[in-house]
């Protein structure tokens, strides 16, 4: 290894320091002894590589084989070439072929040399050696040990008549299938072959392996007594049998057939069939024996001669009436071809109805009968000579009763209505009559509707009440095949088209919905079209719904209600809702009423008012009068104040003068309680106040407006007895004064 790690040192340096290089010139790849080969033969693959180099130094080189792209060997070596030897080719070597080298991270690739190899082996087959029974499964085996390319295998069963194949695809070396072994199957032979598919090559079959059959029972043998050809009336025999073998099966059956129906089975090796012959027992007979995977069988067929012919059975009418009628009289007969007057009369003839549910037995071959409807059914006859019995072909007989009493019923609705726009469902029935029965609806006398029952469930129509007219007098009528010239017709049901409520208008009275105290409020409710009677229902909202009315109108689409005195109890939104026989409640929108005051109420309002304002105007007149008048009477004392005021009784005087700050000495508390009032209103000279009014006087003069500005107005109680001489004497004990204050001088007496 490190040999080797120096040599390529040496290889890119030269000896002595002088630099080495090399180019790869070319790489070939040969094969030996060529390019096509036949399988077993040996193939030499060489991979030569020429190098040109600066001077003589040994390179390393890795060189790599590839077949279809796939690397399939790989050598490091000095050398200039390398071989790649396959010992023994076979068809899967056949391919594309190449090498390449790698010096120095320096790469370079030969072409591609196309190897074909031919004459692909036989495959190796591989069968059981014991022998094997019919039903088994055989596997068999193939192989191609050598060949690895994605293979098809073909599988073979030869026997003495036919050729079986089966293949199979796989990429491995092998397959297996199976084959099963069938009845009849004595010696088998099996072979394979096997082809390349990408290559399409085909190889010989393989050698022939043959596998011994060993069958597990025999053909089965089938015997008749007396023979295969005999007359009706004889006994008849038929037995069969099998033989088993070396391997029994355990669930072998034996089974006997005729016309491929099993009359017989048996799980031993034998069976027999006994039986009086007629011509029925004529046909194919088969035995079969089989097991659970196999099968063997043999048939024969077997003839009877006819001792008579099968009897006929025909009716007789003396009606010349398509269908058979209730009361009708009628005939079966019986016969049998061949027989003679004498011997037919013999014959005791037996006539059966509904597979045995009535029974007749007659001489003579005729049944005769009037016809009713519970002898309708199956017929046939039997005959009996010779042990030997027959039966003619059944017969089947249909007698049709009137048909009684249709019934027209209406259904869903006990009242006989319908709502426009509805189907109306009526039902027609008889009580009795043989069907078909053919119902049509009418409505007076117009046709409507037919139906055909075949049962007795009766005719079902749908009117459709579109119209308001639709409504009238329904019936139908019913026939069947015995009606002839009569016809049935049922009762006759009345039926009221009920037109629906299409809407609903309230209207009240008054109409601006303001009602009067004590007034009344009309309420009419009116229904836009509709059947009667009509249920209409007046209701007030407030809060809730609360029901006024409940009136049923048979004559009119409207009715009315009244609120004979009217309050604001009754105010809210009036509404009512109609409804018919249709079932369906239509409103009117919501109208509103109020209660408002009354007019003599009004008036009397008004009345009080303009009292009032009379009353009003006449106090404003009297005060404005009255203080005119006042107003002179204080002009009058003011031009008497200049003078001293004395009364009766001596008292001490105060004197006031305008514009001092206090007063003089007070002597007693009057005194004091006039300066005090005259101080408190010191200032207010633009100010009016009012008098109080002694028990003597209503009210007290106003100040005067004409007084000088300067004036002050003072408040004086006395209370004693009165104010003394002047303008004020005539107030009287505790009166309150309004005074205008100046240098005045008041008494006021004790």
């Amino acid at each position: 290894m490190y040999l080797l790690i120096v040599v390529t040192l040496l290889g890119v340096w030269s000896v002595g320091g002088q630099a080495s290089d090399f180019t790869i010139n070319s790489i070939e790849l040969k094969a030996l002894p060529s390019a096509e080969l036949k399988n077993g033969e040996a193939l030499e693959l060489q991979c030569v590589v020429k190098v040109a180099k600066t001077t003589d130094f040994v390179l390393n080189s890795t060189m790599t084989f590839y077949m279809d792209d796939k690397k399939i060997y790989t050598n490091s070596t000095t050398e200039d070439q390398v071989s790649y030897i396959i010992p023994k080719v076979r068809v899967s070597h056949t391919g594309q072929y190449k090498c390449d080298v790698s010096i120095a991270s320096r790469i370079k690739t030969s072409e591609d040399v196309k190897i074909r190899v031919t004459g692909l082996s036989p495959p190796l087959i591989h069968v059981p050696k014991d022998p094997v029974s019919e039903g088994d499964d055989v596997t068999v085996r193939c192989e191609a040990p050598e060949e690895w390319s994605y293979k098809q295998f073909t599988f073979y069963k030869i026997n003495k008549i036919q050729r079986e194949e089966k293949r199979k695809s796989t990429d491995t070396n092998f397959q297996e299938v199976r084959f099963m072994i069938k009845e009849g199957e004595e010696i088998l032979q099996f072979q394979c072959d096997v082809k390349l598919v990408l290559l399409s090559e085909t190889s010989p079959p393989s050698r022939m392996e043959t596998v011994p059959v060993v069958a597990p029972f025999s053909v089965p043998r089938i015997e008749v007594l007396p023979s295969l050809n005999f007359t009706e009336g004889n006994n008849m025999s038929v037995k069969c049998s099998f033989q088993e073998g070396r391997k029994r099966s355990q669930d072998m059956k034996l089974t006997l057939q005729k016309d491929g129906h099993i009359i017989n089975s048996s799980t031993t090796n034998t069976l027999s069939y006994f039986q009086v012959a007629t011509v029925d027992d004529m046909g194919n007979y088969t035995c079969k024996v089989e097991s659970k995977r196999t099968s063997k069988s043999s048939s024969t067929k077997i003839d009877i001669a006819e001792l008579f012919p099968r009897p006929v059975l025909t009716l007789e009418r003396k009606s010349q009436n398509e269908f058979i009628k209730q009361n009708d009289y009628i005939s079966l007969k019986c016969s049998v071809a061949g027989l003679s007057f004498e011997e037919s009369r013999s014959l005791k003839y037996k006539f059966i109805v509904n597979g045995g549910k009535r029974t007749f037995t007659r001489g003579g071959g005729r049944l005769d009968m009037t016809a009713e409807e519970r002898y309708s059914g199956s017929y046939v006859c039997q005959v009996t000579i010779s042990n030997i019995t027959k039966i003619s072909e059944p017969l089947e007989i249909q007698i049709y009763a009137p048909v009684i009493n249709p019934v027209l019923t209406h259904i869903m609705r006990s009242n006989k209505s319908v709502v426009l726009g509805d189907p109306l469902e009526l039902t027609c029935r008889c009580e009795s009559g043989t069907p078909p029965i053919m119902y049509t609806l009418l409505l007076g006398n117009d046709v409507l509707e037919t139906k055909t029952v075949y049962g007795h469930m009766g005719a079902r129509f749908l009117v459709n009440s579109s119209k308001s007219h639709d409504d009238g007098q329904f019936r139908c009528r019913a026939i069947n095949r015995n009606t002839g010239n009569s016809t049935m017709y049922s009762n006759t049901v009345n039926v009221t088209v009920i037109i629906p409520i299409s809407s609903v208008q309230l209207t009240i009275i008054p109409s601006s919905g303001d009602v009067e105290e004590g007034a009344e409020l009309s309420l009419i409710c009116r229904a836009e079209d509709g059947t009667l009677p009509i249920t209409f229902l007046f209701y007030r909202k407030k809060g809730s719904e609360i029901l006024l009315r409940n009136v049923t109108e048979t004559k009119e689409l409207h009715t009315s209600h009244e609120v004979r005195t009217f309050s604001k109890n009754e105010d809210g939104a009036y509404f009512c809702v109609a409804s018919n026989w249709a079932l369906k409640e239509v409103r009117s929108g919501f109208t509103d009423a109020r209660a408002v005051l009354a007019t003599w109420k009004k008036a009397v309002i008004g009345i009080f008012v303009l009292l009032v304002i009379l009353a009003a105007i006449a106090i404003c007149a009297y005060m404005h009068t009255d203080k005119k008048k006042k107003g002179k009477d204080i002009s009058s004392a003011k031009s008497r104040s200049t003078k001293p005021v004395t009364t009766t009784k001596e008292k001490p005087v105060v004197e006031v003068k305008a514009g001092e700050p206090q007063f003089g000495k007070v002597e007693n508390e009057y005194e004091l309680h006039i300066l005090k009032t005259a101080e408190e209103n010191t200032g207010n000279n633009q100010q009016n106040h009012q008098v109080d009014q002694t028990e003597g006087d209503g009210a007290s003069p106003d100040a005067d407006p004409d007084a000088a500005e300067n004036n002050v107005n003072v408040s004086i109680t006395c209370t004693k007895n009165h104010l003394g001489a002047g303008p004020w004497s005539k107030y009287h004990t505790g009166a309150h004064i309004l005074v205008p204050f100046q240098s005045t001088t008041l008494i006021c007496e004790a």
